[in-house]
């Protein structure tokens, strides 16, 4: 993600099955370690992950977040929750998502079928969230607070740290 300072890298697989059930993997290194980091399938924006252009300043800051990258990415379709549920009532569900700094991510989940039909359309993207901005090995308030949750700092939730379109 351009202008978030995140220098991770990962890969995403969605495999949809005939009854909307989908088998979903994740890998992703070079993230905050000992932070959460929430996941989601956005759907319904234009299917493509966010360019420099979308940075606006957050507390004087070039950043992208999460309202930023809407555009691109839309709205959450799933939350990529390790346990539980994953509509999109558990975007911010922080203790049931990964929060270590390289992770591999494997569940099968059931996909409403809208978000399926996005992603079988190539308008879904992975989105992986959570950024430490200023490299001091923590979320803190160098981005103001978030967008979602006022109670939060912007680093924890809306930044996407990794960004990939489904095909």
């Amino acid at each position: 993600m351009p202008d978030n300072h995140v220098a991770g890298a990962g890969t995403a697989t969605v495999v949809l099955n005939s009854d909307d059930t989908a088998r979903v993997t994740v890998n992703a290194s070079g993230l905050l370690d000992g932070a959460p980091h929430a996941m989601h399938i956005h759907v319904k924006g234009s299917g493509e992950c966010p360019t420099a252009d979308a940075a606006t300043l957050h507390n004087g800051h070039p950043a992208i977040s999460t309202a930023d990258g809407l555009p691109a990415y839309g709205p959450i379709g799933t939350s990529l929750a390790t346990t539980g549920d994953t509509s999109p009532a558990s975007a911010l569900a922080v203790d049931r998502f990964p929060s270590t700094g390289t992770f591999h991510y494997s569940r099968t989940i059931q996909l409403t079928s809208d978000v399926a039909r996005q992603v079988r359309a190539d308008n879904a993207v992975v989105v992986i969230h959570g950024i430490d901005y200023n490299h001091n090995g923590r979320y803190d308030g160098v981005l103001g607070p978030s967008e979602l949750n006022p109670a939060l700092p912007q680093e924890a939730t809306p930044p996407p740290a990794l960004c990939g379109a489904l095909d």
